[in-house]
């Protein structure tokens, strides 16, 4: 078990190594497209089938899409594929193959059932083409569009915007709310009527709504596919060290990218990463994980318009299919997600160009890259060595997809029931080779519009009873449920009635054998005859294959001629649209002329006329302002004589103030001066008391002192 196990796993690991020791050598092989598609809705059993692989298995969300793939949903499943902001949706019973996924063209081929479309880009390389074996249907605008294909015809809806149907004889352009009935047995023929509005596009409807109504930013690109989840499962934030930063919401404990999914191998890319989650496409295949706070977080980069898509954007501890080490009987193989500004090396072919698009949201050094893609081993990784961040593989990662069958003929029933439903009735035709099968009548295609009005109310009616019995999401699987219950009644009455014909084949051998006895006489007996006729028969064959030869070899110029025809007649009817046109348009511009010289005569009688008002009410305003200027002179007149003889007046109480004042001073200093001399009097006098007494007690001395009188005073 174990060595079957290690050999199966080194043949699938060693593939993609020898791709990648290939095309590192150099540009030798192509490279592989720079988008693929996404299973973003299973509903139901929905199978894959890859384009090499004969098996159906069982497709899951996530998965990719590319080149070759053939997706099929059962009778009672629905399936929506994205490729960038694009959108293609499966009914139930639709079969569809991709023809063509690269970066120029988005082509598929409807086999059977009904598809939807949604288109939101303006660029021709994000249209998906939708190819049947009547024509391809080739969206010209962005809008809504639906293509439905049965064994007789193609019907084209369109919804909103425009679409053309190219046939090998004809181009039809379907424009908005009208539908194309289109079948090419013989030469295109073409019937008109209104697009259907039944569950699926009611569930195309409510899809797209859904997308409409998701918070959208200039984070990342539209044309990023998986990018339409990330506004629903996570939050964005933005930091200094690397831009628009989206985290998680709801991850289990332990989480870690690249952890809880599975890889399964897809050419051209090999190895590729499926994960679990609803979310999980675009952050496992563009862009960088790094671990902020503790929780893990996923970095776009910078902001590219189409990034290139990746397989997986981590490193590996050994080289697959090499390095692969077996401990209780399970493989060793582990590896990490890559941090922003890591180089992600291939493990397919590539060339340097590639290899530097498919790096340039997070590096732009043309030498780094070629550094790490030459020495890989030599680069230090920032999560090699972190626990949290190293996944090693285990048995349910490696899990093969599990195998389905389908049940064509329930399908065919499912969609025959569907097709009576909307009002295309089947029938039974036998072909060429003798077998019977079940188609739509062609002539339904062509019924008059008569025969459809009158049963548009009976449809209308119809419909609206299925709105108002499948309005909510319970009533309409309520109604799947009894529709299975019935399928299932069906098929076992079908069983019961194939077991009571075997009971009879039983029952009747003799019979049988009798009947082939006679059978076998009566050919032996008209055998001669059977053969004359047979030669008759051949001879007239030969003629008529003959005769139909020549018709082949005329039909190329007849249509060759009817194209010229038809050419010689479009181009008149061209050149007199556009002679009508331009006449029309000569009219127009002579009518906006003619109006706008009115327009103009009434524009400048208008500007006249207010000119002219706003000269009288400019002359009114200066009278006004002159009889205000004089009525404001004669107040300042006023004023200003008033002012003067109060003036006066302050000048008269001035002067005699001041008259006063010189009075008051005066006396004031007259009665200073009368003080002072007092004062000084009052000085001299008491100046004057001491010498005084002086005097006095100087004379009384001296005549005390004085001789008597006739006495010689010192005569002694």
């Amino acid at each position: 078990m174990v060595r079957n196990l290690k050999n199966a796993l080194r043949q699938l690991f060693i593939v993609p190594l020898v791709l990648a020791l290939t095309g590192a050598s150099g540009a030798v092989l192509a490279d592989p497209p720079s988008r693929a598609g996404r299973l973003s809705v299973v509903e139901g059993e929905v199978a894959l089938r890859r384009d090499s692989s004969r098996d159906w298995a069982s497709a899951a969300v996530n998965v990719p899409v590319t080149t070759g793939d053939e997706i099929a949903t059962e009778s009672d499943a629905r399936a929506e594929l994205r490729i960038g902001s694009s959108v293609l949706r499966l009914d139930q019973a639709t079969s569809v193959e991709v023809q063509r996924l690269d970066d120029e063209r988005i082509r598929v081929r409807l086999k059977e059932g009904s598809v939807a479309l949604r288109i939101r880009s303006a660029d021709r390389e994000d249209a998906i083409e939708v190819e049947t074996r009547d024509g391809v249907a080739i969206p010209a605008a962005p809008g809504q569009y639906r293509i439905d294909y049965v064994d007789s015809g193609t019907l084209v809806s369109n919804h909103r915007g425009h679409i053309d149907f190219r046939t090998d004889d004809r181009h039809v352009g379907v424009t908005e709310g009208r539908r194309a009935q289109i079948w090419s047995d013989g030469p295109t023929d073409v019937q008109w009527d209104e697009p259907d509005e039944d569950d699926f596009m009611e569930w195309s409807f409510a899809r797209d709504q859904r997308d409409d109504r998701l918070a959208r930013n200039n984070y990342v690109s539209p044309e990023m596919t998986g990018a339409e989840d990330l506004y629903e499962y996570g939050d964005w934030r933005e930091y200094d060290d690397y831009g628009p930063v989206w985290f998680p919401r709801e991850v289990p404990y332990g989480w870690a990218p690249y952890r809880y999914g599975r890889w399964v191998s897809i050419a051209p890319w090999g190895w590729t990463w499926v994960d679990d989650a609803p979310w999980g496409f675009a952050p496992f295949h563009y862009g960088r994980w790094v671990r902020i706070r503790g929780v893990w977080a996923w970095v776009p980069g910078r902001y590219i318009a189409r990034p290139v898509y990746a397989p997986a954007l981590v490193a590996w501890i050994g080289t697959p299919g090499v390095s692969i080490t077996y401990t209780s009987g399970l493989p060793n193989v582990s590896w990490f997600p890559l941090a922003p500004r890591e180089v992600y090396v291939p493990h397919y072919r590539y060339s340097p160009t590639y290899v530097r698009q498919v790096n340039i949201t997070h590096v732009t050094n043309v030498i780094e890259i070629d550094r790490v893609v030459k020495t890989p081993r030599q680069v230090r990784y920032t999560f090699r060595d972190r626990s949290e961040a190293v996944t090693r593989v285990s048995e349910r990662i490696l899990r093969a997809p599990k195998p389905v069958a389908l049940d064509v003929e329930r399908r065919r029933e499912h969609r025959f029931r569907e097709w009576e439903r909307r009002g295309f009735p089947a029938r039974e035709v036998v072909r060429p080779d003798g077998t019977r099968v079940r188609t739509v009548q062609p002539a339904q295609f062509t019924q008059q519009r008569g025969d459809r009005d009158e049963r548009q109310p009976a449809v209308r009616e119809q419909r609206q009873d299925e709105r108002q019995r499948l309005d909510s999401r319970q009533e309409r699987t309520e109604a799947l449920r009894q529709q299975q219950a019935r399928e299932r009644d069906e098929r076992a009455v079908r069983e019961q009635e194939q077991q009571r014909q075997r009971q009879l084949q039983r029952e009747q051998p003799e019979q049988r054998r009798e009947q082939l006895r006679q059978e076998r006489r009566d050919e032996a007996t008209t055998r001669p005859e059977r053969l004359e006729a047979l030669r008759s028969q051949n001879a007239r064959e030969r003629e008529e294959q003959g005769r139909r030869e020549a018709a082949q070899q005329e039909e190329p110029q007849r249509q060759r001629s009817v194209l010229r025809e038809q050419q010689d007649l479009r181009r008149d009817e061209a050149r007199r649209a556009q002679r009508e046109e331009g006449e029309q348009r000569q009219q127009e511009r002579q009518q906006r002329l003619d109006a706008q010289r009115q327009q103009e005569a009434g524009e400048r009688d208008a500007r006249r006329q207010q000119v002219e008002q706003q000269r009288e009410e400019r002359s009114r305003q200066q009278a006004m302002q002159a009889q205000e200027q004089e009525r404001r002179r004669d107040a300042i007149r006023q004023q200003t004589e008033q002012r003067e003889r109060e003036v006066q007046q302050r000048q008269v109480q001035i002067q005699q103030q001041r008259q006063v004042e010189q009075q008051q001073r005066q006396a004031e200093q007259q009665r200073q001066a009368e003080q002072q001399q007092r004062q000084a009097e009052r000085q001299r006098i008491q100046r004057e008391a001491p010498q005084r007494e002086n005097r006095g007690s100087s004379e009384e001395e001296q005549q005390r002192r004085r001789p008597p009188f006739g006495q010689i005073e010192g005569g002694r």
